[in-house]
């Protein structure tokens, strides 16, 4: 779990909101416009989604600790090519336009495909991987730290990036990703328990049940990529989690033109995030505890409902009112939102294939973070305003809860199923 939990927070430069805190310095350097430098970034995202069905794949044929070990190295080596962008574009081609969105959508490729992409899934795969019973609690105390965590990171690598610079402040990053994480993964992590002689909590099935009322359904089938993709169950919550990712990458990529807009300083705009973390690490626990407890459909409706008051609230920001529904929806639906992507695909579908279910999750929540700078920045060159888009991102919750209705454990269904069979021969 320690070390599932040190791999999410690695990711934090290809996240994001370690992207996003450089844009402007990026945008000065490269001499591109802020919808350029967006572009650049969407293609580079949607580059990336396009690779992470075939790493989740690899995942499940490597295992997680040389996955681990392959995509920290990776994101550092990216991280550190992009504090140099401008120069090795230059180099090949000065004052080149395509040379410098060749140079910069290459390092965004591979600093998500390693971070947002590889980095995060390893995290989640690792940790569904060692718990069942106790998932959700474990999925809570991580998330715990990876909120707090990423909630501050914006603020802490504003704070680094005016210390030391944006070149260095990147390469900082780069050597703690690149070298320390690579040397962690290859010590300390192994795939499952069963290598270490080991099981699931700590505790066999049969055991847990004799001592526990039952409360998740047993895996009776490790359900293929394909199969899991015909199940309503997965594009649920593949959709619930995608619009999350949407609406906040809009949000933190765009925070300082966002607060700029109702008059707010880049300062004064970034602070958010701390109170937004204080809400997502208290949703944190209690829906780890739920999850072992309740259909995870329901917490899915929750998060949508959350994710929608946050977007109206953005529509207020400048006003304490819209504010604080901005920083409780969107903190209430972070937290749901970091324990379902744990929880849910190892428990509907098995751990045989996590790699590669849980790669076609990144894949569309990649997808759609690549949207929405692009989406936020075009609307506001063309309208002059953010309200028409913030309109779109709180009506896609409310579209995605008919769907969440449908979304049934098929753990569940097989269970009924084979509980049939038995009675029928009896």
């Amino acid at each position: 779990m320690i070390i599932g939990t040190l791999a999410l927070l690695a990711s934090i430069p290809g996240q994001t909101m370690g992207v996003g805190v450089f844009a402007d310095n990026l945008i000065s350097a490269l001499n591109l416009s802020r919808t350029q430098l967006s572009t650049a970034y969407m293609l580079g995202t949607i580059g990336s989604s396009l690779l992470l069905p075939f790493g989740g794949t690899v995942l499940d044929r490597v295992g997680a600790r040389v996955m681990l070990a392959i995509s920290s190295f990776g994101l550092g080596l990216s991280s550190a090519l992009l504090s140099q962008s401008d120069r090795v574009a230059s180099y090949f081609a000065p004052d080149s336009f395509y040379a410098v969105m060749f140079v910069v959508t290459g390092c965004f490729l591979f600093m998500r495909f390693f971070g947002q992409g590889c980095l995060a899934m390893v995290s989640r795969v690792t940790i569904g991987k060692w718990f069942n019973h106790r998932r959700g609690l474990a999925t809570a105390i991580s998330g715990v730290f990876v909120s707090f965590s990423f909630s501050v990171a914006p603020r802490a690598l504003d704070e680094l990036l005016r210390t030391w610079g944006w070149r260095v402040a990147c390469l900082m990053l780069a050597g703690t990703v690149g070298i320390a994480m690579f040397i962690v993964g290859l010590i300390f992590l192994r795939d499952n328990p069963e290598e270490c002689g080991l099981v699931m909590d700590g505790v066999d099935d049969e055991a847990w049940h004799s001592r526990m009322a039952a409360k998740i359904p047993k895996t009776r089938r490790e359900f293929t990529r394909p199969e899991a993709l015909r199940t309503p169950a997965f594009w649920a919550f593949n959709f619930g989690v995608s619009t999350q990712a949407l609406v906040v990458t809009g949000l933190t990529f765009n925070v300082s033109s966002l607060g700029a807009e109702v008059g707010l300083s880049r300062e004064q705009a970034y602070e958010l995030f701390l109170p937004m973390s204080a809400f997502t690490v208290a949703t944190t626990f209690v829906c780890g505890w739920l999850s072992d407890r309740i259909k995870l459909k329901w917490m899915l409706i929750v998060m949508l409902v959350a994710q929608s008051v946050g977007s109206v609230g953005m529509m207020g920001f400048g006003e304490s009112f819209g504010w604080w529904l901005l920083v409780s929806g969107f903190g209430v639906s972070g937290g749901f939102y970091s324990v379902l992507l744990t929880v849910v695909w190892p428990r509907f579908f098995g751990r045989k294939h996590l790699g590669a279910i849980s790669g076609v999750n990144m894949s569309t929540m990649v997808l759609a973070s690549a949207m929405a700078p692009v989406m936020f920045a075009k609307a506001y060159e063309l309208t002059g305003s953010y309200r028409e888009v913030i309109a779109v991102c709180w009506s896609m919750p409310i579209a995605v809860i008919l769907l969440a209705l449908t979304a049934e454990n098929p753990q569940e269904k097989i269970s009924v199923e084979a509980d049939a069979s038995q009675f029928r021969k009896v």
